[in-house]
């Protein structure tokens, strides 16, 4: 799946795809289930917290 589509499927844009990958931005709880949705995974196989 293509950052494109992907951002279309959970109506953000591409940029906003672009910067969660490179970890530059944190999702709303809302969109990381979203996300989560579209892959019909767990939210914790989409994204997880380090501390430190």
């Amino acid at each position: 799946m293509t950052q494109a589509e992907l951002a279309s499927a959970v109506s953000v844009t591409r940029q906003t795809i672009s910067a969660l990958e490179a970890n530059r931005y944190s999702p709303s709880l809302d969109l990381a289930f979203r996300i989560a949705l579209v892959f019909q995974v767990p939210i914790g196989e989409v994204f997880f917290y380090e501390l430190g």
